[in-house]
Formats: C-alpha cells, sequence, structure tokens
C-alpha cells in the first residue's frame, strides 16, 4: 500500500511546504535580532550621550567654579570684604581682575561679592552696589554656617536670569564672611546640548531638582519657570545610584523614547537623553520591508514551480502509463488510447503512419474507425499521418511534452492544442504516442477577449456619434505635443470652432438632423486633414483640431478647405448650408493647454460676434 511520499505529486507539495515555512522561520528570527541589536545600540547610544552631555555640563559647572574660587582668594578681595570700600586704584584693580575672570569663561557674564549680610559689595555688571539681596543662596548661607563651601541655584532673582554659582569667602580663622556669586548664562546648557546627535525624533533635556526644564532639543520656544511632570516609566531597562534607563513617554510631545537619565555629580540638575522609537526602529523596518517582499517572491516563484512540476508530473505519469500498456500488448494499447480523455495516437515513425487512434482523436482529426478484424477486434488503421509541424517533429525525432501549438489538418483547417510526443524506438515496430488536447475554443475566447479590450479602448478614446476623437484623449494628445514643441522647438498649431445656429437645426429638424450635421463636420474634418492630425468632438457642437508639425498658414489653409467640403454638403432636410465659426492659434514657448484653447475661445467669440462662417487666427485677427 502506497504511502504519503511515494506519491511524487504530495511528496513535491511536502518539501515545498517545508522550505516556505523553514524560509519564514530564518526571515522572522533573523527580524528579531535586528530588532534586539537596534534596541541595545539605541540603550548604548542613549547611555553615551547622557554620560557624554553629564561630562561636559559639569565640567563646565567646575570650571566655573574654580574661577569663582580662585577669585576670592585675591586679597583685594579680602580686603573688600574686611573694609566695605575700596580706593579709586583699589577698584580699578579689582575691576581688571575680575574681568579677566570673565574672560576666561565666555559664559560667565557676571560675578558679584556679597558680604555676609548680602550686601552687595561688589558687581562687575555695576547695578544696585550696596543693596541687599534676600535669595535662596542668602538664605543657604546663614543656614548652613561653614559645612558647605558652594551652592547652585537656577532661580530668578532681582534679574539673575541663569544659573546661579556660588562660594563661601572665608577669613583666615576659617570663618564665612562673604559669598563670592557668578551668574552663568542659562544658554550654556543649551550650547552643549544643541551638539549632541540624537537623531531625527530624539530628545535632551536638563532639568533642576524642581523639575523647571534649563535647556532641551529640540529647542523650545520660550523659558518657563513652571515645573514639568516626571517621566513616567513604562519599562525600566537599567537602574544604579545616580542613572536610569527606561522607556517612556515624552512629557513634551508624547512620543515613546527610550531615555537614559542622569544625576549630575555635585550639582542640582538631571541630564536625560531619549532615543525615539522611530530613529533606532529604521532600519528594522526597511529590512523587514524588503525581507517580507523576498519571501513572497520567492513563495510566488516556489509555488508557479510547483503547479508546474505537479501539471509535469500528471502529464508524464498519463504517458507513461499510456506507452506502458501499449509495449506489454497491442489489445492493452487499444484499450488504454479508447479510454484515455484526451486524444491519443500512435504512429509509425518509419512511415508516417496512423496505427491506432482513440476515439477523441478520430473526432478530432476526422479520421474513420478501424475495420474490423475476424475475430471482430479492431485492426491496425494505416492511414497516412497529415497533421502539421507534428509530421516534421517526428521526422527530426524530437520529443514535445505540453507544447501549445496552431496544427493543421490534411484538409488544411487549423486548430490549437497541446501537444505532448513521447517517442518509443524500442519496439518491434518504433513509433510515438501523441497525446492531444483541443484548446481552440479556450484560443477562440482569448482572441475575442483581445478584441473586446481593443473595443474597450478604442471606445473609451472615441466619441461615439462623429467616431472621432473625445475630450479627453484630444485634452491628452494636447498634452504631450505641447511638451514636444517644448523640447524640440517644432511648430503645432490648434483650431477650436462650433457650428453655427447649431440649436436651430434641433430644434427645427428635430435631434437626428443635428446628428446628420455633426457627422457632416467629421467626415470633413477627416476628408481634409491627415492621419497624424487629431480631430476631435470636445462638446455638444464643439470641435477641437490639433496640427502637431504644423504652421499657423498652414492650418488656416486646411480649415478653409473643410469649409468648402461642408459647403458642397446638402442635407436632405434643408437648403440652407452649415457652416462654423472658430479661432486658430499656434504653440508659443512656455504655452500650455489652457493658454493655448484660451486664445482660440477667444478668436471663436471674436468670429460669432463678426458675423459667423469665419474662422479667425493669431496671423488674420481682422
Amino acid at each position: 500500500m502506497p504511502t504519503l511520499f511515494q506519491d511524487k505529486g504530495s511528496l513535491a507539495k511536502w518539501l515545498a511546504a517545508i522550505f516556505l515555512l523553514s524560509t519564514l522561520l530564518v526571515v522572522v528570527l533573523d527580524l528579531a535580532g535586528t530588532r534586539q541589536q537596534g534596541e541595545s545600540e539605541a540603550r548604548n547610544q542613549a547611555a553615551g550621550l547622557s554620560q557624554l552631555l553629564e561630562e561636559r555640563l559639569s565640567s563646565g559647572l567646575r570650571e566655573t567654579n574654580l574661577i569663582l574660587k580662585s577669585a576670592s582668594d585675591s586679597n583685594l578681595v579680602q580686603m573688600l570684604l574686611n573694609k566695605h570700600m575700596l580706593s579709586l586704584d583699589q577698584q580699578q584693580r579689582i575691576d581688571l581682575l575680575l574681568q579677566g575672570k570673565l574672560r576666561q569663561m565666555p559664559q560667565l557674564k557676571q560675578i558679584d561679592i556679597l558680604d555676609s549680610a548680602c550686601y552687595v559689595l561688589y558687581s562687575t555688571q555695576h547695578n544696585n552696589p550696596g543693596s541687599q539681596l534676600k535669595t535662596d543662596y542668602c538664605r543657604w548661607f546663614h543656614r548652613n554656617g561653614n559645612q558647605d563651601g558652594s551652592f547652585t541655584s537656577t532661580r530668578q532673582d532681582h534679574g539673575q536670569d541663569g544659573i546661579v554659582l556660588v562660594q563661601k569667602l572665608l577669613n583666615q580663622d576659617d570663618e564665612a564672611v562673604g559669598m563670592v556669586v557668578g551668574i552663568l548664562d542659562r544658554h550654556f546648557f543649551q550650547t552643549e546640548v544643541a551638539k549632541l546627535p540624537v537623531g531625527r525624533f530624539g530628545e535632551i533635556l536638563v532639568l533642576d531638582q524642581r523639575q523647571v526644564l534649563q535647556a532641551s532639543w529640540p529647542a523650545q520656544n520660550s523659558h518657563s519657570e513652571q515645573p514639568l511632570n516626571e517621566l513616567q516609566s513604562t519599562d525600566v531597562l537599567e537602574r544604579h545610584d545616580n542613572y536610569l534607563q527606561f522607556r517612556a513617554s515624552s512629557i513634551l510631545d508624547q512620543e515613546i523614547r527610550l531615555y537614559s537619565s542622569r544625576l549630575m555629580e555635585g550639582f542640582p540638575f538631571r541630564v536625560v537623553v531619549g532615543i525615539a522609537e522611530r530613529d533606532f526602529t529604521r532600519a528594522y523596518h526597511d529590512k523587514a520591508t524588503l525581507a517580507i517582499l523576498a519571501w513572497l517572491f520567492t513563495a510566488a516563484l516556489t509555488l508557479i514551480t510547483l503547479r508546474s512540476h505537479l501539471a509535469s508530473i500528471r502529464q508524464n505519469r498519463l504517458l507513461s502509463a499510456s506507452a506502458a500498456r501499449i509495449r506489454e500488448s497491442e489489445e492493452l494499447a487499444r484499450l488504454t488510447l479508447d479510454t484515455a480523455p484526451v486524444a491519443l495516437i500512435l504512429v509509425a515513425t518509419q512511415t508516417m503512419r496512423i496505427l491506432r487512434a482513440n476515439a477523441p482523436a478520430r473526432d478530432m482529426l476526422q479520421i474513420p474507425p478501424a475495420p474490423l478484424r475476424h475475430d471482430r477486434q479492431p485492426a491496425l488503421l494505416d492511414l497516412p499521418l497529415h497533421l502539421e509541424p507534428v509530421n516534421e517533429w517526428l521526422r527530426n525525432g524530437e520529443a514535445v511534452a505540453n507544447r501549445e501549438t496552431e496544427l493543421q489538418r490534411e484538409d488544411q483547417t487549423r486548430f490549437w492544442a497541446i501537444v505532448s510526443v513521447e517517442l518509443m524506438p524500442s519496439r518491434e515496430t518504433p513509433a510515438a504516442l501523441i497525446a492531444l488536447y483541443d484548446i481552440s475554443q479556450r484560443k477562440a475566447l482569448e482572441n475575442e477577449l483581445e478584441e473586446k479590450n481593443r473595443l474597450l479602448n478604442e471606445m473609451a478614446i472615441t466619441d461615439p456619434l462623429t467616431r472621432l476623437c473625445n475630450r479627453r484623449h484630444a485634452d491628452q494628445t494636447l498634452r504631450e505635443e505641447l511638451q514636444r514643441c517644448e523640447r524640440y522647438s517644432q511648430p503645432m498649431s490648434v483650431a477650436v470652432f462650433d457650428i453655427d445656429h447649431f440649436k436651430q437645426f434641433n430644434d427645427r429638424f428635430g435631434h437626428q438632423a443635428g446628428d446628420n450635421v455633426l457627422l457632416a463636420v467629421a467626415n470633413a474634418l477627416i476628408d481634409c486633414t491627415r492621419s497624424m492630425d487629431v480631430c476631435a468632438r470636445i462638446g455638444g457642437e464643439e470641435f477641437l483640431v490639433i496640427f502637431p508639425c504644423t504652421r499657423l498658414r498652414d492650418a488656416e489653409k486646411v480649415m478653409a478647405r473643410v469649409q468648402q467640403v461642408l459647403a458642397g454638403t446638402v442635407f436632405p432636410f434643408t437648403d440652407e448650408k452649415v457652416t462654423f465659426s472658430g479661432g486658430i492659434t499656434d504653440w508659443r514657448p512656455g504655452d500650455n493647454p489652457s493658454s493655448m484653447l484660451s486664445r482660440a475661445d477667444k478668436l471663436l467669440y471674436e468670429a460669432k460676434m463678426a458675423g459667423r462662417d469665419l474662422m479667425l487666427s493669431d496671423g488674420n485677427p481682422e
């Protein structure tokens, strides 16, 4: 009893299914690896960028603190704290000292020196000397005593808009006797943020301890002192003491990003770098699209190959079974020929004579039935084979499988068939088994469909009454001709006209008479124009003629001939002559279809106003 894989067709189907599933599994695993790799690279990028930004900002703040510290060590500053006043020379020297400190750090825009009561003893901006400040760092100074030596803030106090860094000033007994205050420009953070590459849809935030935004990318249009909401992480990926990596929706634009957050050591700021999923999954999506398209293409090729292989198996099985029966015995061959579902013919290849033919073959080739022998069994036909090009194939010893061919019978009639020829040279009498499957009806349907498609295409561009081109085809042709004129600077002319008093023909003689007038105009156009000219009916009684490679005066002559032909046309329902009025214009550089038709329509209108039965052009506007 045959098993599943003993059937070649089933085996081919199973192999094709296994191949497609395995390739699909490889594609899925590869895409999963690509997605994981992209996310890992994005995590590393976010971590590296946040660390880099934190180091740059911390470095700038520490450098500012060092500058303030060096300023506080000056004897002039200690003298100012002790005496609260300086001589003019000392004042100039401290100006030079502190202005030099400002030049060392371009982002440092102001340095103030305050005593322990928070009175301003000196300011590089020379504003409000001697005034008392009540700020958060004054409260820090009195609250902390000698514990902390520095303080950083971002509050706006008395116009001090920026990052405030404070260093305590100590006397010889290490007692806090004042403060040196530096105002760092807020744009320092924004400048460093703008240098980092975070992708097209990435995000960078620099927040203070109150969750107030100090700098961002993309940059915000205005600075607000309102605290922002905390980022709500949906998936924490990594956590350390001062470092957190997580996935969350942005508090600014709600887009999901992979964030890396770091606290600035020694300063009340937090750096947040976000890599958007749209950025790090772009390569994954591109690769997924290409992989799926490639797999679909492979699947389509596999299915087509499988289908062809199964058809070949079926045909070969039929031919092999028929040949085997013929080799076993003539009786078995006769039974096989008579019961086969296709037309089968056994032909002696040396004599080109038909030995046997089943009923479908006799009907197809109009062969008489075989005579009966004395034992009442059919004898050999022994009839000549007249079936081109099968005769030629047999003479050349050519085997054929599933070939669509047009065959010619002895009476010169033709028909289409799928032909297979199996050579059997090992027989006592070399022969060939010919299988024919009549596809004449299918071919006739294909030809009919092709003809109908041709008629449909023609109907799509043709006016049904006049058989001229319709408006859509005329517009398309005009656009193409204008492009040719622009490219090669060749001339082209266009004529637009309509039939004079056409409505009166319809009202007086009926619509059939109006149709006859339209047909007469169409016939006159066809008779007077070239095959390359495009004549179209673009409205009820309005016509358009496109003259490629034609100068204006030549187009005028053609339209004059049309008027003459139409004037000589006699209609059975009236003695009146049919006339038309219109305008002719030619192509000019920069023209488009609208401008050309507009000029022609304007000339048509002027012809109507001038009394009709007139064709005006740009060359004879009078």
